[in-house]
Order: C-alpha cells, then structure tokens, then sequence
C-alpha cells in the first residue's frame, strides 16, 4: 500500500501484556469503518512478537494490530504520529511524499502491549501503547509463519483481489476458486496414522498437527514427491484458513 501526504466465534484470550521486541509482519487491506464523520477506509499495521501463544495449534508466535488508520500522512495524522514513534525521527520530505508501507514489513521495533477495557467491561483487549525502534541487541526475525490478510481465503467463497492498495470481494459460484477450495479439502493424507484419510474427515486438531510437525520438515527437503506436494498446497490452504478464523475473532475487537 502507498500513501501520499497529498491525500487524506469462539473466545480467545488477549496477547499477555508484554515489554520487548517486534517485527512488522502485515499491512491490513484497506476496509470501512464508521467514524463521528461518516466511514472512512482505514487499515492496520500488524507485528509479530517474541512471545509464544501455545494456546494455538500450531503454536506461534502472538501477533498483534495496531488501532485503524487512515492512510494520510497530513503532519497531525495518526499514522504519521506513529512512524514518528516507530522509526525515532521525524519523516523525511521524501516519505511525507509518497511512502509504500508495504516496504515496512520484516522492520523491526520495541512495543509496549498493554491491556484495557472495552467501554461496557465487558472485554480485554492487547493494544499496543508505545512503539519505539530497535536500537539494541539482535532484532527479532519474522517467523514466517503469519499469512498476510491479502493472502487469504475469503470465509465467504468469495475471492480477494487488492489493486492499490484496496481490496474488494469478488461473489463467486461455482467458480474455479470454489472448486480449488473442494478439491484442497479433498486431498488424501499419505503419511503417519491418518494415511488414506481426506483433509475434509480429520479434525482441526489432527490437522494442525500435519501443520506443525509434517509441513516444514517436508518444506526443508530437497526432493519431494507428488503426494507430498499436494499434501503440502493443502495444508498450506488450512493453515490460512485457520489464521483467518482466528483474526476475523479477534483482530478487529479494537476499542478506538
């Protein structure tokens, strides 16, 4: 995404507070939000941190978004408030300009994850409080295993296409997208207890599990098979889907 200065389920528990480094893994598609002056599109920035959620299956690293923002970089602008924070400076004339926050993603930081009350206490949300950038020390590394939100499949069957810098939903039916999301959920196990048995009939768990400990070791080799490939596209498609589930619960329960 690029902007210019010209311009302006289920219950899941929230990241523990934290104090520590973080890495920039996902600039959010552009999406509407509703404000005290009519709807305006906004995004997220999202980082990575150096703490394990074990409550996930896989475990991964906690992952946390920043309140929307507008895409403005107007000197009184939110986002530019935090690139400021961010990067320890003020923002060159070249970046007030035209800055690709998309070139932002793998920048390293420190933030501060506090937890606070939605309006009725009803629920805890992580927010971060203070970013500031790394100075010290080995920053911290991506894992790689964060799907950016662009990437992933639609819960509706409908596909997501991002020109831009913004996303729009294109309906499908009966499209060859459908029939790839059909055919991945198809596809038969050839390893370990489940051999034989489709993705479709093991439970997310068992899933997960392929995901974990399967995938990346089979990822590492040299030479794989056809099964092994078809397996892999598969969970690889579970694994955004999962993420995906996970984030529509939780990335956008933000107070702000």
């Amino acid at each position: 995404m690029i902007v210019s200065g010209k311009t302006g389920g289920k219950d899941y528990a929230p990241c523990p507070e934290y104090n520590g480094r973080a890495v920039c893994v996902d600039i959010t598609p552009l999406k509407p939000y509703e404000t005290q002056y009519g709807t305006k599109e906004k995004f997220k920035i999202a980082f990575e941190l150096d703490l394990i959620d074990k409550s996930r299956n896989p475990a991964q690293p906690w992952v946390v978004m920043t309140a929307p923002m507008t895409p403005s970089l107007h000197e009184k602008a939110g986002l530019t408030k935090f690139l400021r924070d961010w990067f320890g400076r003020k923002l060159t004339d070249q970046e007030t300009s035209s800055l690709d926050l998309d070139q932002l993603i793998g920048r390293p930081a420190n933030v501060v994850i506090v937890h606070e009350q939605s309006q009725d206490g009803s629920k805890t949300f992580a927010n971060i409080k203070l970013i500031t950038p790394h100075k010290a020390g080995e920053a911290l590394q991506a894992s790689g295993l964060w799907v950016r939100l662009q990437d992933r499949p639609a819960k509706d069957g409908s596909t997501q296409t991002t020109e831009g810098g913004d996303t729009s939903y294109r309906k499908t039916s009966g499209s060859q997208d459908n029939q790839e999301e059909t055919d991945l959920s198809k596809t038969k196990v050839h390893v370990g207890k489940h051999k034989g048995v489709e993705l479709r009939e093991m439970t997310e768990e068992a899933i997960g599990a392929l995901i974990e400990h399967w995938l990346p070791k089979t990822k590492a080799q040299e030479k794989t098979t056809a099964d092994d490939r078809r397996l892999i596209k598969a969970l690889d498609w579970y694994q955004a889907k999962f993420a995906t589930e996970a984030a529509d619960q939780d990335s956008d329960e933000i107070p702000y």
